[in-house]
């Protein structure tokens, strides 16, 4: 069965739901600048790549250095992450 639902015992039905695949990051791990996910050639870090916090907030690298802000998405800049 599709993580979607979208067939549920031969049945086809339109769902408004979807599998949005993002990675859980711990948000203290977010900050530390050594670490994997701050990396780019091991984690894919890139300007507008998201991951999830395990606050579940959502937060969007704004570059690929490691040491380049993840800023929380829709908040008002005091809940981001600059990795030290």
């Amino acid at each position: 069965m599709p993580v979607t639902g979208d067939l549920t015992q031969n049945n086809s039905y339109q769902t408004k739901a979807t599998a949005f695949p993002y990675t859980k990051v711990a948000v203290a791990d977010l900050g530390n600048a050594s670490h994997p996910v701050n990396q780019t050639y091991l984690s894919g870090k890139q300007d507008g790549a998201g991951v999830v916090g395990d606050d579940y907030s959502l937060y969007i690298a704004t570059g690929s250095a490691s040491t380049d802000t993840w800023v929380l998405a829709g908040g008002d800049g005091t809940g981001d992450v600059t990795p030290a």
